[in-house]
């Protein structure tokens, strides 16, 4: 039996889309899924538990996280309250303090840039945080006054 040429262009027509179709599809996960990140176990992250106590480059200065909120730091934008003091343990007030997150593994930081408010008494509130995607984070925070500089450093797990 010969078939005319518009039945064998349909019947190929056919073929191809069931291919298509069971070829394609989902993977079963969600439309959300993906590769989960968990870098807790990184020995360069440090563990949060308020308070966490750094001490900076030139140990002139350590700084003391007593509070992420989220907590522990997240995906998105997190506030911290900071606690800086002098080696001696004074604390440093009114200092003109900047924080830079950034993703070593990456090599980029977020588009937008956190501010740090004096509270007094060597008390600092961080807001505009940004972490926008799961992994290691760095965020240095450096004195105007100086050039001492101290850098936390936190896995974003997602």
């Amino acid at each position: 039996m010969q078939l005319d040429a518009p039945i064998r262009g349909s019947i190929a027509l056919a073929a191809i889309a069931i291919c298509f179709c069971a070829c394609g599809g989902s993977n079963g996960g969600s439309a959300d899924s993906g590769d989960v990140v968990n870098c807790q176990s990184d020995p360069r992250v440090l563990t949060y538990s308020p308070p966490v106590t750094i001490q900076s480059q030139a140990k002139t200065m350590k700084l003391t996280l007593n509070q992420s909120a989220p907590a522990p730091p997240a995906r998105g934008t997190d506030t911290w309250n900071i606690h800086v003091t002098d080696a001696n343990g004074t604390a440093l007030s009114n200092l003109t303090l900047t924080a830079k997150p950034f993703m070593p593994d990456h090599g980029h930081g977020p588009a937008v840039s956190p501010a740090v408010a004096s509270n007094g008494d060597g008390n600092y509130t961080v807001t505009n945080l940004y972490f926008f995607m799961a992994g290691v984070w760095q965020v240095t925070f450096t004195a105007k006054e100086s050039t001492d500089s101290a850098v936390f450093m936190f896995c974003v797990p997602g």
